[in-house]
């Protein structure tokens, strides 16, 4: 089966992983993870809450800084991603980072009261199979939401915000992370390929799809599943 991204991640070298966590951290996307924390803080004070393709775990650092209450938990497919990950958190409480697929996360049947999944939705291989996941290890009543980039966004728009965002950056450290986010969006859904993945899905009657900012790039969605 083709990849969308999936088996790139697996095999991610280390050094691989070290220039991703160099080159998107960088101030528009660490005020996002910010801005996500702070949401999630709204919706969840205590309980277990899963971050879903964490990678090198910056927003679950956030998350854990705004609410110390939540036990919290990392999932990631590559071991690489998931070293900078413990890395980053040593000095932070305790967090339980495991390496998974989405579709198989080993968990138990209704085991988080949220889970949150930023910026890895367009690389999973098996989306629908992914969201079933998610609603079998989730509590009923609870919501998982899904962050990702959307491709109907304005192009002029972004353009301008991406300068913005990377101003005092070296040449080269803007040319590379502005490469690798349109890359990623030559890669992503629009909203009606979500709205017909989600429908596949056992969140298919109870969903909701906002067009949403974050750290001031206008391309993102978010997505709140419900488990009934």
């Amino acid at each position: 089966m083709k990849t969308r991204g999936e088996k790139q991640y697996v095999k991610m070298p280390a050094f691989a992983a070290r220039l991703y966590d160099m080159l998107t951290n960088v101030k528009g996307v660490n005020k996002s993870f910010e801005e996500i924390a702070d949401f999630i803080g709204t919706r969840l004070q205590e309980g277990r809450l899963l971050d879903a393709g964490t990678g090198p775990g910056r927003l679950i650092i956030e998350i854990s800084k705004l609410n110390p209450g939540i036990d919290l938990y990392g999932l990631d497919i590559s071991p690489a991603m998931l070293a900078i990950a413990r890395k980053n958190i040593r000095t932070i409480k305790e967090i339980d980072l495991r390496i998974g697929n989405i579709t198989k996360t080993g968990f138990a049947d209704n085991f988080f009261d949220c889970i949150v999944s930023t910026g890895s939705f367009y690389n999973w291989d098996e989306p629908v199979d992914g969201l079933n996941e998610i609603y079998r290890i989730l509590k009923p009543g609870k919501t998982a939401y899904i962050f990702d980039s959307q491709r109907d966004y304005n192009k002029q728009q972004l353009k301008h915000r991406l300068t913005e965002n990377l101003s005092g950056y070296s040449f080269f450290r803007r040319k590379i992370s502005a490469f690798f986010l349109r890359k990623q969006l030559t890669m992503t859904y629009s909203i009606p390929e979500i709205k017909d993945i989600i429908d596949h899905t056992r969140f298919s009657k109870s969903y909701a799809i906002h067009e949403i900012e974050l750290g001031n790039l206008p391309i993102f969605v978010r997505m709140e599943l419900t488990k009934g």
